[in-house]
């Protein structure tokens, strides 16, 4: 489900699409919006330990506040296509608009329990039990990702279609460690319903392989730690 709110763009009118639903957003554009809203909490962050160090609370609201507007005024941009200069222009209500739609992905995604998805027109599947088909290695090469999650732009879905192409295959699919970087491109098209229900069951088999291999993944964490 989307809803069209109707703008305007120099002279003319512009019909903007807004997916109000998870399945019908990509990964790709949740992410940016994502790295939008990141990168003006570091900047509101950022000017606040400014403001503290000055003991100035006043200046410290009216600073976010001010990175808010500017957020928000991003986030409209890039679902709407407009330059910065176009935004400016736009009425308020119509930015509200937009604005309230993309909140309303904000309610909390509950899993269906999928084991697998179709993306043009080809079934791929989330790793078996305990990765039975997959090594430990292709376990392991996934979880490694996570460290840089919050590096990258997007978070953790920004590096979502790169874990997803090394452990979701087809039935007949062997993994080829040259194919994943287009593999995982593609994968940015994948919508954020399934990417959710990836996550819900990778979330679900860490705790499994962790049960399964104590002392491994301890090392592992002393390792990272060192």
């Amino acid at each position: 489900m989307s809803i069209t709110i109707s703008i305007k763009k120099g002279d003319k009118e512009k019909d903007v699409v807004i997916p109000v639903e998870w399945k019908d957003m990509t990964i790709k554009y949740f992410s940016d919006m994502s790295a939008i809203i990141q990168k003006h909490h570091k900047e509101s962050k950022n000017k606040k330990e400014e403001v503290d160090v000055n003991n100035d609370s006043k200046k410290d609201i009216e600073l976010n506040e001010i990175e808010a507007l500017k957020m928000n005024r991003d986030l409209f941009g890039y679902v709407s296509g407009l330059t910065q200069e176009e935004v400016d222009l736009v009425d308020k209500i119509k930015i509200n608009q937009l604005l309230g739609a993309i909140n309303a992905l904000s309610e909390e995604y509950k899993p269906t329990g999928a084991k697998s998805f179709v993306l043009e027109g080809e079934e791929y599947f989330f790793p078996s039990e305990f990765f039975r088909k997959e090594t430990f290695g292709d376990y392991i090469e996934s979880t490694q990702l996570d460290m840089y999650a919050k590096e990258m732009d997007g978070g953790r879905f920004g590096v979502l279609p790169e874990q997803m192409a090394i452990l979701c295959r087809k039935l007949d699919e062997v993994y080829d460690e040259d194919s994943i970087p287009a593999k995982a491109e593609k994968f940015r098209g994948i919508t954020m319903d399934t990417a959710w229900e990836f996550a819900f069951f990778l979330t679900h088999q860490n705790i499994k392989l962790k049960k399964l291999f104590p002392t491994s993944f301890q090392e592992t964490k002393d390792h990272q730690e060192l």
